[in-house]
């Protein structure tokens, strides 16, 4: 083989060991390379554990501890739990993030199986060798602390990519796994209040896969339709079309057309029109 050959298949080499986390010998049971979460603009570790669709498995991925409106610079205890009944080793790897992809509030290390690293405006939390726990059965939680951002941020969202695998020491037969979780930020208007004026709250997760919630509030009883659009204006569905009490409020959307056909990936405009006024915000379904 010539130089120039050899420095391509080494090249070639190393790219798919980045790839890999948890469960290989080649990979990364340290800790997995930044930009693996499934967050938008980023992979997820199926690009190298090829051996099955991601969550194809009979596991899951689940967070604790984060509530449904986050309070401007509260600290919140959190805890992932990664389950899988055929794993033996446990990786993982989250970001979350702000409505415009960078970073949100600050993630603090408080189990010595995990770590941080940053790349660029996206900070990580990720397992470290001990982290992957060898020879665990069924599942790993992994406890963190998540200081929430400066008052006005919005909506963020958690996203998380975990690695259930057989612990091998390959990279095949490992169940990989990706979710993503969302708050929305308190602005003082809880269930059973009653605000000042017709307010949108926004939806909750955004980005999201399948489902979110449009939430809104009410100062006094009202005909509330809410709608769906394309970007270009073209209406997608009708989510509501009632009377809805006073106070906070939310309808859900479950990425479907009025006709019942799945959506694809893309950003949605959702409509919400209540006592002559009429709010409009964004939302992303990513699939």
């Amino acid at each position: 083989m010539d130089h120039g050959h050899r420095t391509r298949a080494f090249r070639l080499a190393a790219a798919g060991a980045l790839m890999l986390v948890a469960g290989s010998a080649l990979g990364f049971s340290s800790g997995p390379p930044d930009g693996f979460t499934n967050a938008p603009g980023e992979g997820n570790c199926t690009a190298c554990h090829t051996t099955f669709p991601l969550n194809s498995g009979s596991g899951m991925l689940s967070l604790a501890g984060l509530p449904t409106n986050y309070s401007p610079g509260v600290t919140y205890d959190l805890e992932l739990t990664l389950s899988d009944p055929n794993a033996l080793r446990w990786g993982f790897e989250l970001t979350v993030l702000e409505a415009g992809g960078s970073s949100a509030g600050t993630i603090v290390v408080t189990d010595p199986g995990t770590q941080t690293s940053t790349t660029g405006n996206r900070t990580y939390l990720k397992h470290t060798s001990s982290g992957t726990a060898p020879g665990t059965p069924v599942s790993r939680t992994w406890p963190f602390e998540w200081t929430a951002p400066a008052e006005g941020t919005g909506a963020i969202t958690l996203y998380v990519a975990g690695n259930a695998a057989n612990n091998s020491n390959t990279n095949a037969g490992d169940r990989i796994y990706a979710t993503s979780f969302g708050s929305t930020e308190d602005t003082g208007v809880a269930v059973g209040d009653t605000p000042p004026a017709f307010t949108v709250l926004g939806a909750a997760p955004n980005p999201f896969n399948p489902r979110t919630e449009i939430r809104f509030a009410l100062p006094a009883a009202a005909h509330v339709r809410v709608t769906v659009l394309a970007v270009d204006g073209r209406r997608v569905a009708t989510v509501a079309d009632q009377v809805f009490g006073e106070g906070a409020q939310a309808v859900v959307w479950n990425g479907r057309s009025d006709l019942g056909r799945e959506m694809g990936s893309g950003t949605y405009l959702f409509v919400v029109e209540a006592g002559g006024e009429r709010r409009v915000g964004r939302m992303t379904l990513l699939k």
